[in-house]
């Protein structure tokens, strides 16, 4: 897009969890819900738009969060059906210890990058994993002045596409103001993790 000035790109993030969920399993079935998010992406003046963005991987940590089977290193067959292993499987406690572990001191390291200080954040737009991990999250970046904004009690975690709707809800629910910076974080699969901040601009709103 910085070489085709005018341009924008049309961002999507989905997940369909309701056919990956073992109802049996509580530690994912009673958390995981099913939604699509969207994103117009292009360049806007200054001092708007994306100030920073990380993104970090942690391939020794894959297994905290993995579905075995279905792809080229296990091919479907009746022996991985009968296994289970088309399910999600997430080692709960050991996926906090990764976030509280790595998540902090990447929020930390965009802020350096940035130049901005933590006080100066007014909201934190998280991946909606669960609400316990997101109270603890925050208390341990030490967020004096942001709003933490969470939506998993009313839609679940919605994987990929849950900042998307966060961030959608807390812009119709006129909680963002012209000017705000907004630090959105994710984590998941592989395990990987990123922020973005961003400075945010009030524009009309457009009905589908």
């Amino acid at each position: 897009m910085a070489q085709n000035p005018g341009s924008h790109a049309l961002v999507i993030a989905a997940d369909l969890w309701s056919r990956f969920v073992d109802f049996g399993d509580r530690g994912t079935a009673a958390l995981l819900a099913d939604a699509a998010g969207a994103a117009v992406v292009g360049a806007v003046p200054g001092p708007y738009g994306i100030l920073g963005t990380d993104l970090l991987s942690h391939g020794d940590e894959s297994s905290l969060l993995v579905i075995e089977a279905g792809g080229s290193r296990k091919p479907a067959s009746h022996a991985t059906v009968d296994e289970g292993g088309h399910f999600l499987r997430m080692r709960g406690r050991e996926v906090s210890d990764f976030v509280l572990g790595k998540v902090p001191q990447a929020v930390k390291d965009l802020l350096a990058k940035t130049g901005v200080r933590r006080e100066d954040i007014a909201h934190f737009v998280p991946h909606q994993a669960n609400g316990v991990l997101l109270g603890r999250l925050a208390e341990q970046i030490g967020f004096e002045n942001a709003r933490t904004h969470l939506t998993v009690g009313e839609y679940g975690n919605s994987g990929a596409a849950s900042m998307a709707v966060t961030l959608d809800d807390a812009n119709r629910s006129g909680l963002l103001r012209d000017g705000e910076l907004v630090l959105l974080v994710g984590f998941g699969g592989g395990m990987a993790l990123g922020a973005s901040l961003l400075r945010w601009r009030t524009t009309g709103r457009v009905e589908l």
